[in-house]
């Protein structure tokens, strides 16, 4: 998953390393392994450590099709906290390397659905 992504989030693009181990990345999956979402890179995302604590409790989540980021309106923080986070709103995934790797439209919708907490920020 994460020489999918080249060892950036998807998201931000962070890619701290120290030498050749990277520090603060993770594989993230999109449809969970435990609702029987498949151990397969386009059921994955390369997404810090941050990215992906939020990923998993539905502050944001990635439309199938363009890959469009999009939070929801119960994200909460200080003007600087949410300025950087929300800056991601509206962009795309930073994508994979190869087609084969992007993430397929069936564990994005799964994510919207189950995961996603409503509403979309607009």
């Amino acid at each position: 998953m994460l020489l999918a992504y080249e060892y950036r989030c998807c998201v931000c693009g962070h890619d701290l390393r120290v030498g050749s181990h990277a520090i603060g990345l993770e594989a993230a999956h999109i449809k969970w392994f435990q609702a029987r979402g498949p151990d397969v890179v386009p059921n994955g995302l390369a997404l810090c450590s941050l990215h992906h604590k939020i990923f998993d409790l539905g502050a944001f989540t990635a439309l199938p099709g363009n890959h469009q980021i999009v939070f929801n309106r119960h994200l909460m923080g200080g003007d600087d906290t949410k300025a950087k986070l929300l800056a991601h709103h509206g962009a795309g995934l930073i994508q994979p390397h190869g087609r084969e790797c992007l993430p397929h439209p069936e564990f994005l919708a799964w994510h919207r659905a189950e995961v996603f907490k409503e509403p979309a920020r607009e």
